[in-house]
Formats: C-alpha cells, structure tokens, sequence
C-alpha cells in the first residue's frame, strides 16, 4: 500500500513541481482522464468449492497520520471478525501494510506490492475486493512518471499525478463501482488540538492539499452514502509505547462498530453460497467435529519444514501390516501405534494436521481424528471414546445403547471394554485402511486417563487388523520403560526451516523483514521452536512502528515462557482498565476452559457486581486473542481457553506467582456459579473444584449435603471430593475407634448426607444408597473426645429408646478404612 513509503522510501514529500495557480486546472484534467477510463475488468477464478474460505481485507490509506485508526483496525475490528469469520468456516486475513517493504525497495516494487496485494483480495472475492479506505488532510507519496515502471502504468492504467493511495482507490474501488470498498473521512476539526510541529504530519498544502480534497469529493459523488463513513476524533496526548514519539488520537466506537458492521455485511453477501451451505442445524456430534476442523485449519496453515518427519509417518501408516516388522521386544507391544514426542511447543499439532490433511485426500481412506484441547470437552477420555463410538457406528440403537452407557460409565475398565467392543465390532473399518489420530494426548483432563488410554492403544490387538494410530505427547506422558515400537521424536528446526516460516508467516499478512532483521530474529536460539517463532512473529505483525521493528526483535527474551510472560506484560500495561489481568487470572482458575458468559459473570463480580457493558468486554478480551482458543460448548454456548498449556505457566509465573492472589479469583468464580449461574449442570460440574482449589472445605461439604442442585452429583465423584476432607487416622480392627452411631430420631429422616434416601440407609460420606453390604463407619478418638456416642446427624448425646443405627459406608467410602470424620 502506499501507506508504508512514508517511512521506509522517505518520498512522500515528493510531487510534482507544479505552480500553485495551475494546480487546480491540472487536477480537473486528472479526474477527466480517469473518469474516461473503461471500469477496471480483471479476470477471477471461482473459488474451488471446499469447508474453508479465505477471506482478505484491504486497508488502505496513508501512514503516519492514520497510526490510531490503524491500531483500532489491527486490535478490535479485526479480531472480532476474524472470530465471527471463523464461526462461518472462512479465513480473515487482513492487508495491512503499516510496515512490510524493506528499506530502500525501488519504486517500482513498491507498487508492485501494494497492487499486486490488492488483486490478491480481487481474486478471493469474485472481483470485488473488500477494502478499508482511511482518508484524512493528506495525499501522500505521488511519484513522479519516471519512477513508475512501465508495466505499471500499462497493467493497472496508472495516470500520472495521482498518490499511491489514490491508485489503490482507484484500482480497486473507484473505476469498478466496488460495494464492498468502505469510506472512512475523518474530520479535519481536530487539526486545531495539534502542535505545530505535529501539523505536518497530518495536513497537507498546495497541490498535494488540492488532490485529497478532490478525491474525497469524488468519493462521495461515485458511492452511495452506506459505503461511506464520516467520523470525528480528539487528540488525546503523546503515545510514546512503542519507543517513538506519536501523536495519540482518540477514536469513537463509532469507527469500529461501523467499519465492523459494513464488512460483515458484505461478507455474508459475497460468499452467501458458502454461508448457507453452513447454517444447517448441527447434531452433538457434528458441533464436535466442527471444532476441531477448526483446529485442524488453524494449525494446517502455518506447518512447514517437517516434510521428512510427515513422509516418515505417512510410510507407517500405508505399510503393510502384516509385513511390519515388531522392532520392539516386548512382543505385546502394537505395531499398528506411531508416537510422536517432544517438548511443548515444538510442532506436534501441526505436523498432525498436516498428516490428516495428505490422508484426507485420499476418498478411499477412513480418518477419525481428535485434538485434545481445542475446546473444553475434547480434554475428557469420555468425550474422546463418544466421539470415536460415533465414527465407529452407525446411527441406530446401537449406537444410542453404546452412548448412554458411557454417559453412566466413571470407570475407566468401563469405559475400555465398550471402546474395544465398538473397536472389534465396527464393519467400518473392516476391509479398508483406518487411522486414528489423537493429539496431546497428555492434556487429557486427569493422569489416570493418560496411562489407560496409552496402555489400551500400546496393547496388541486392541486396535483392529486394518486400523492405525497416531498418537502425539511430551515425553512425561510415556509410561514404558522402553522405547515405543514405532515412535518419532521431534527436534528443534533447522535454521533454513525457521527461516522459511517466519517468511511465510508474515508474507500471509503482507509483511517482509529486511535480511538484518530475520537474521536477528533467527540469532535467537529459541527461533528454533515454532512456536517462540510464530508468537514472535504475531508480536512483530501487531506491531505498528516500523522504525522501531530492528529494536523489537532484539528486546526478545531468549525463551518460550519469557516471550509470553513478555506478550502477557505488555497486554496488561496496555489494558488501562485492568480487565485484561482478571480476565487471565479467572480463566487460569478453569482448567478445561469456561463458556464466555460464565466469565463475564465472574468478571462483574470482581467489579462490585456492576455489569460490564458488552462492547467493553468484547475489546479487552479480543485483545487477548493471540492467547486464546475460542470454541463451542455442546450446547452451542462461545467458550475460551489458553490455547496452550505454556500460557498457564506464563499467567501463573507472571500474575499471580508474585502476590498469591489465585484464591480471589476462584472465590469470584465459586460466587459466580453458586449464587448467579442458572444452569444446574454447569453448577455442579465447576463449583466443587472450585470450592476445593479455594480451601472453603466448609461451604464444598455445605454444598455436596445440603444444596439440591448436588443431588445430580454422581457417587463416585462425591467420593472423591469427601475423600480429599476425610481424617486420615486409621481405624481398623485393633487400632483405637469408636462406632459412629445415628440417633433413633434422625434414623428415618433423610437427605442428611445428601441424597434423598433414609439416613440409616444411606453412606454417611458420600450419602449413596446402601441396602446390603455397607461397611460400618467409625470414628478416631480425636473425633470422639468425649467417650460417649453422639449422633452424627443432629450431634446429641445417644439415648436408648427410640434405638440408634450404625452409620454405614458404600463399598467406595468403606475401602479406605480411616476415621470418618471431615476436615472442614
């Protein structure tokens, strides 16, 4: 764009010499040449139909008296509608060139860049590109004839006194009535606030001042008042954040709502076609899949340079089983399972992607794929094995008979033999070539489930004959003692590799470091990790000052947890309401991720109880984007969560390691979910784990006993809250106990330990039904001082008449056999 040369080429003072009193005449002769032109008809291919499109916008406009505008377009706008794109199965990529071109790029290759960008969003949108036109009171670089190429001025009719902004308004929106150009005039009032020595930057004079004003005037005369937009703006101060000196302007919310509003329009008129293919009601399962297709395309787009390591898993899974050699000695090991291992951070997710990718080409292939933490269900084995259950059956009674068994199921044993018999059972995968790929298979919400599920795949035979997996983990996950039969261990990227991603990373947003700066950002020993590298690279993208890109680079810490403690600084230094800091510390407290709305909730109550206004919350969270995932629950319900597990250690590290503050905030979150949250399922399901991390044991067993809402509480899991408060005195035969007794009265009441069974029936921990073969409960001699018996209930003395019962235990609770007694 013609915005970047104002900085890097230093030509933007340039213009024609022409004398002030013909200025206006040549300007009117200008117009009359363009307006002559024939509409600009370049030719455009039809997307090929598939469940992702690319979606570009174009800003345009000139540099640095639009920087304010330009960060509300890079860290608002644009961050809702890539999330909003993303819910309609489309790409966002925005062309924002505030920096890009190297220093010094000729003339001549500076238009070819910014024209050239501009036809890449001309051929994404059937011909008409999305743009965002900034204008103000200044008409930037207009070259000179001999600066302009030739080709130039032939391929994109380039007339001679027009600005390089001017040319993109033209090429791309003036001469072929473009409805999906969107207008931006600001109001030249604001000019009064500024210093002198500011002024400059910020209005033109003489012929430059003529050329804006006519082209602005031409705007408004070709497009209809919906596609323009006049906004006003105050100067606020000096921003000196990035290292340099700007002038701060203060921009309504107007801009961004508008701007917002007019490009999601058009977007869903342009590709209408693809979004109503999208919007037919999704079942359970298909909500699932979407999530992690979205996963699947987030990672897919940015894997590079494991080409060996993908062609080494690609041989593996397309070998002949019953040619494949067992290279381990344990001869109960499979050899239909691949590992791929390696510290965080190192590419595994995409390399997956990519291999999921080159067998989905193939029509003939069966695929079932599962990214582990790409949204807050995918973390539970139990939504894993429903998943696959789903993809290894067809719908039927079968199916809903396999499904409603693990809905019951809390075992893992359980869970396996109904996974083995879908496995065993399935005709699916049969007489055809199936893969199973699973990923992080160490986030798995708790380490039992990562053992069994490693076990259960690593045994021979449990997978069927025609069947592979692929599973990816870091390396405490293993269990063996032994090297996996098939495993692949990823190292850092070579230095070529990384090379090649920062470019092709940046390259997408159309932006180029000169070879100093890559090979500063590449000195960096951390460069070889993909993802130090791919956050780097997102710090540089947002980044808007390009005298100060070099400095950036090298003010990089070295490591994976420093440059996102570093990331996690500036965004709360940035933030000047403090959301930004809560919001990371209440979402550090979910450790599956949290429907947004559940947030929020938790949010306002950290603020007093005042609501946050929906416009706010929208701005300080999406400024946090490049640290989220965003998903779906199955209730269709927005989500968040870190989307990756390194961000954990950063928050913790960063916020709340240094004044322990993490208890506040789970406070606010158990307030939340116990006193506002309306759904009984989301309740029970977060407010004891919150309650517990809290240390509030008092109000944990208040809640498990006494609140309706925990009789939905499975048995086991009640068991295992209780578990963690019981005393751990033992009380065995031959160690020093008492019995606990239920007086006569209480005997025959009910729900005292929770559930709405008779108390002389029920567990005295966990409050399960117990009509034979309960286990009789005692207590330590620290918890019966006295000597003699109370009632656990109603804690009075035993009396005789009416008889007292025994407090019994289910055979969960009387396993353990200690004092029953609860720490509280």
């Amino acid at each position: 764009m013609g915005i970047v040369v104002t900085r890097i080429t230093g030509k933007e003072e340039k213009g024609h010499d022409k004398n002030t009193e013909s200025s206006s005449n040549h300007i009117a002769h200008l117009w009359n040449a363009i307006n002559n032109l024939p509409p600009t008809e370049r030719p455009f291919e039809v997307p090929v139909s598939s469940r992702w499109v690319t979606v570009r916008v174009f800003v345009s406009s000139t540099f640095d008296d639009f920087h304010s505008e330009r960060e509300v377009l890079v860290k608002q706008v644009f961050p809702e509608l890539r999330e909003w794109c993303e819910a309609h199965s489309m790409c966002l990529v925005e062309c924002d060139l505030r920096w890009g071109i190297p220093k010094d790029t000729p003339s001549g290759n500076i238009f070819a860049t910014c024209l050239g960008e501009l036809d890449r969003c001309h051929q994404d949108t059937f011909g008409k590109p999305l743009m965002v036109v900034l204008l103000g009171e200044r008409a930037g670089w207009i070259p000179q004839a001999a600066e302009v190429p030739q080709e130039i001025v032939e391929q994109y009719n380039w007339i001679n006194g027009v600005s390089v902004t001017g040319t993109e308004i033209l090429h791309g929106a003036y001469r072929n009535f473009n409805p999906n150009a969107a207008f931006c005039l600001r109001d030249p009032s604001f000019l009064s606030q500024l210093l002198l020595q500011d002024l400059p930057r910020y209005q033109d004079k003489g012929h430059h001042a003529l050329f804006i004003q006519s082209l602005k005037e031409q705007v408004c005369h070709r497009f209809p008042k919906e596609q323009i937009l006049k906004y006003n703006c105050q100067v606020l101060g000096t921003d000196c954040t990035a290292g340099i000196e700007k002038v701060r302007l203060g921009i309504y919310d107007e801009f961004s709502s508008w701007i917002l509003q007019f490009l999601k329009t058009r977007i869903l008129q342009t590709f209408s076609e693809h979004i109503n293919t999208r919007e037919e009601q999704l079942s359970w399962q298909q909500t699932e899949l979407a999530q992690h297709q979205l996963f699947l395309q987030q990672k897919h787009q940015f894997f590079l340079g494991r080409e060996l390591e993908l062609q080494n898993i690609l041989d593996f899974l397309y070998m002949d089983p019953a040619s494949a050699p067992n290279p381990s000695t344990n001869k109960n090991s499979s050899t239909a399972l691949y590992w791929i291992i390696s510290q965080p951070g190192m590419g595994k997710s995409s390399l997956l992607a990519a291999c999921i990718d080159k067998i989905l080409q193939s029509p003939n292939n069966n695929v079932f794929y599962h990214f582990v933490g790409c949204c807050p269900s995918s973390v539970q084995l139990s939504n894993l094995v429903r998943r696959l259950c789903c993809y290894l059956l067809p719908n039927g009674p079968e199916l809903e008979d396999v499904l409603l068994k693990l809905k019951d199921c809390w075992r893992n044993e359980e869970i396996k033999e109904i996974l083995e018999q879908a496995l065993q059972s399935t005709v699916r995968l049969a007489n055809s070539n199936s893969y199973l790929l699973i990923d992080a298979v160490n986030q798995l919400s708790h380490p039992s489930d990562v053992s069994d599920l490693l076990s259960w795949l690593s045994t021979a035979g449990f997978l069927p004959q025609h069947c592979k997996c692929i599973i990816s983990c870091i390396p405490t996950a293993t269990v063996h003692s032994d090297p996996p039969p098939y495993c692949l261990y990823l190292d850092l990227l070579p230095m070529d590799t990384a090379q090649d991603l920062a470019i092709m990373y940046l390259s997408r947003y159309s932006k180029t470091l000169s070879s100093e700066q890559l090979n500063q950002l590449l000195q960096k020993s951390s460069s070889a990790n993909p993802l130090w590298l791919s956050l780097a690279c997102e710090e540089l993208r947002v980044f808007g000052v390009f005298e100060m890109i070099t400095k950036k680079i090298i003010g990089f810490p070295d490591s994976l947890q420093g440059l996102l403690e570093s990331i996690i600084q500036r965004l709360v230094q940035e933030d000047q309401s403090n959301h930004v800091k809560k919001l990371l510390c209440l979402l550090h407290c979910c450790q599956e991720g949290v429907a947004e709305r559940d947030l929020q909730g938790a949010m306002s109550l950290l603020n007093g109880g005042a609501e946050i206004p929906t416009m706010h919350w929208a701005s300080f969270r999406r400024t946090l984007n490049s640290l989220l995932r965003v998903g779906r629950d199955y209730r269709g319900r927005d989500t968040l969560n870190f989307f990756h597990g390194s961000v954990v250690q950063a928050v913790e590290q960063c916020l709340l390691s240094p004044d322990n503050s993490r208890g506040q905030y789970l406070l606010s979150l158990a307030d939340y979910y116990d006193h506002k949250c309306t759904d009984d399922a989301i309740v029970v399901y977060h407010l004891p784990r919150l309650l517990q991390e809290a240390r509030l044991n008092g109000r944990l067993v208040e809640f498990l006993r006494k609140d309706p809402r925990a009789r939905s509480i499975q048995a086991h899991t009640r068991a295992q809250y209780l578990k963690a408060l019981r005393c751990f005195h033992v009380c065995r035969n031959g160690f020093p106990r008492s019995a606990a007794m239920i007086c006569g009265t209480c005997t025959f009441k009910i729900g005292a330990f929770g559930q709405l069974f008779p108390n002389k029936q029920s567990c005295v921990l966990c409050g399960t039904h117990v009509a034979i073969m309960g286990k009789e409960a005692f207590l330590c001699p620290q918890h019966n001082r006295t000597g003699r018996s109370e009632c656990l209930v109603c804690k009075l003395p035993i009396i005789g008449v009416p008889p007292p019962s025994p407090a019994i235990l289910c055979h969960m609770c009387g396993f353990s056999e200690t004092c029953i007694s609860l720490n509280i």
